[in-house]
């Protein structure tokens, strides 16, 4: 498993700096290219303030957007307490909040950075998932926090949309030019015209695929965390069954066949294969730890009804 687990690990970590890399290239070549020096300059400075102002917005404001409140011990006391031990394995301080949602909808999300974290579970989540499989699931959100998977992906979109701003003012500029590229007095390299075109694409589907691997890498994180990888298998492929069925599961999906290049989470197949690869030889380090605490299968212990 450990092998196994170094492999997905360093397959995933690389292909996150190939990925952001290419992104970070495309935005300053065309920024470069339609503005000069002194562009990039201010397009620096805008995005920075942009991804400062994005990650200072409270995590319960977010969660009151939501119709979310916290979640009290007294309610859910299996819950919060897989909360906190997760936590203490993730090395998190302080220990990011349980939220409730009151939505039939089966969905769990986090926000905030380590020091404002939230997770959130709708109703339709508890209604349909047992303790091991909650488990895996809180697992898998909070190894989004130990990542940092927020920023990164406010990072990402940050640079999509200074991108696709990039690629407008471009074309904008070469409309206005277009009399005068039409009588030869000034031109343009074709290109220079095919980056201004393609480039807001490639920047989506590099957005993507860096979504795709972050949701990779937390579910290696949330494996390690409970050591029990297939906890989180079963509570994808439980709510990937029920969103056949018509339901909506936690992950965004689409009921129409989507093509795996524009998705913002990889197919459940390849999540769960993934998974089991790292099962032959595991022992859940709940059952191991905390003998007193834990019973798989059973649904979580709430005291007040949602």
């Amino acid at each position: 498993m450990k092998e196994q687990f170094l492999v997905q690990r360093a397959q995933n970590y690389w292909q996150t700096i190939f990925l952001f890399t290419g992104m970070l290239a495309l935005m300053l070549g065309l920024g470069y290219s339609t503005f000069g020096v002194e562009g990039l300059l201010w397009a620096a400075i805008i995005g920075g303030f942009g991804l400062y102002m994005s990650t200072q917005v409270p995590t319960k404001m977010i969660m009151r957007m939501h119709g979310g409140r916290l979640l009290q011990a007294y309610e859910a006391p299996d819950l919060i307490r897989i909360t906190e031990q997760l936590a203490r394995r993730a090395e998190l301080s302080p220990i990011p909040h349980l939220y409730y949602v009151p939505s039939n909808i089966m969905n769990a999300f986090t926000t905030g950075g380590k020091k404002d974290a939230g997770i959130a579970i709708t109703r339709g989540l508890l209604e349909q998932l047992d303790i091991r499989e909650l488990t895996g699931v809180i697992a898998h959100e909070m190894a989004h926090i130990r990542n940092n998977d927020i920023r990164w992906k406010g990072l990402a979109n940050m640079m999509n949309r200074m991108t696709n701003l990039f690629s407008f003012m471009g074309k904008v500029l070469l409309l206005i030019n277009l009399p005068l590229i039409m009588m030869g007095t000034y031109s343009i390299p074709l290109m220079a015209i095919l980056l201004l075109i393609a480039a807001p694409y490639l920047a989506m589907l590099m957005n993507l695929a860096i979504s795709r691997t972050r949701e990779f890498d937390a579910d290696l994180e949330a494996a390690k965390l409970t050591g029990d990888p297939i906890g989180l298998a079963k509570a994808l492929q439980k709510l990937n069954f029920l969103n056949r069925r018509g339901r909506t599961w936690f992950t965004p999906v689409q009921k129409a066949v989507v093509p795996k290049i524009l998705r913002t989470h990889p197919t459940t197949m390849e999540r769960v294969k993934r998974l089991e690869e790292l099962a032959p030889r595991y022992e859940p380090i709940f059952q191991q730890a905390e003998r007193q605490w834990i019973t798989l299968y059973q649904r979580p212990r709430l005291v007040v009804k949602f």
